[in-house]
């Protein structure tokens, strides 16, 4: 494929996928693949699969890029273990001696480097809210910015939750399956976590901010958005599953209890679309 084509990295994928299809432990962004087996054995069997597949395409590939038969591999800027994802050490190294930044387009880059990295982290956006208030209005990149203490601990709280983010596991089909939220009066957070073992792990994490006048709603109607907005992030992994919410606001917990018309309609519209996917919701 010729290099330049504004088109050249859809095509390829397209390609690429096509080339895949029916081989659902390989996993392709590009040129980069990942196989994943649950033992040595399956991964014997189903590594000539995936070569039959790119000789039947002609499609060769560079042995001396290629890790065989690891419980641990570097994939798209994450650390893929046998028990779960986490971030590139060295990433988070970059961020641990990140300096407090001068200028808006430095505290940009701080923010996108730690955003990457996002669903490990637990209530992202409320820690980060005071340094993405520096960026609200008409500010220019070679702006310079002065934090305050409220800043500079903001600054080094994100710093110090990426060094301590949550390794993720990964996703049993058969384990089961719940939601916790939370809103306060800037943010959302929510965590995606699964019962294996006896014990609680972790999926992901979501938060967002509130707009203004999502800030002005009751603590009941921001903790109905939490809900409605966590099934709406992560609707593809729980669509097909039945899952519980746990919330800290006891009056949610007897929503689908109450009579309809005591809704407002914006009430009334989040329920129904929660409705659709579950309506256990649970105090915790």
């Amino acid at each position: 494929m010729s290099f330049g084509l504004c088109n050249s990295a859809q095509s390829f994928q397209r390609f690429v996928d096509e080339m895949t299809r029916g081989l659902e432990f390989c996993y392709c962004y590009l040129d980069d693949f990942l196989i994943f087996s649950r033992n040595e054995e399956e991964h014997e069997k189903h590594l000539p699969e995936v070569f039959d597949r790119l000789k039947r395409y002609g499609m060769l590939i560079n042995t001396s890029k290629c890790i065989f038969g690891v419980d641990e591999v570097t994939f798209l800027g994450y650390r893929i273990l046998e028990s779960g994802t986490k971030p590139l050490e060295e990433k988070v190294q970059v961020i641990m001696e990140y300096p407090q930044p001068k200028e808006v387009r430095q505290l940009r880059r701080f923010l996108g480097i730690i955003n990457f990295y996002r669903r490990f982290l637990p209530n992202s956006a409320q820690a980060q809210a005071p340094l993405n208030n520096l960026l609200t209005g008409a500010v220019k990149g070679r702006q310079t910015i002065t934090l305050t203490d409220k800043e500079i601990k903001a600054f080094e709280d994100c710093k110090r939750s990426l060094s301590n983010a949550a390794l993720l596991a990964h996703p049993d089909c058969e384990a089961k399956l719940a939601l916790v939220t939370d809103a306060s009066d800037v943010a959302i957070g929510v965590i995606l976590q699964q019962l294996k073992g006896g014990a609680w792990q972790p999926l992901a994490f979501f938060s967002r901010r509130l707009r203004p006048t999502q800030q002005r709603y009751s603590p009941y109607d921001r903790e109905l958005l939490a809900i409605y907005e966590a099934i709406k992030y992560f609707r593809l992994m729980v669509e097909p599953r039945h899952f519980t919410i746990y919330t800290d606001h006891k009056p949610i917990s007897f929503a689908f209890h109450n009579r309809k018309d005591n809704y407002s309609p914006r009430q009334y519209r989040h329920l129904d679309f929660i409705a659709q996917f579950t309506t256990d919701i649970r105090q915790r």
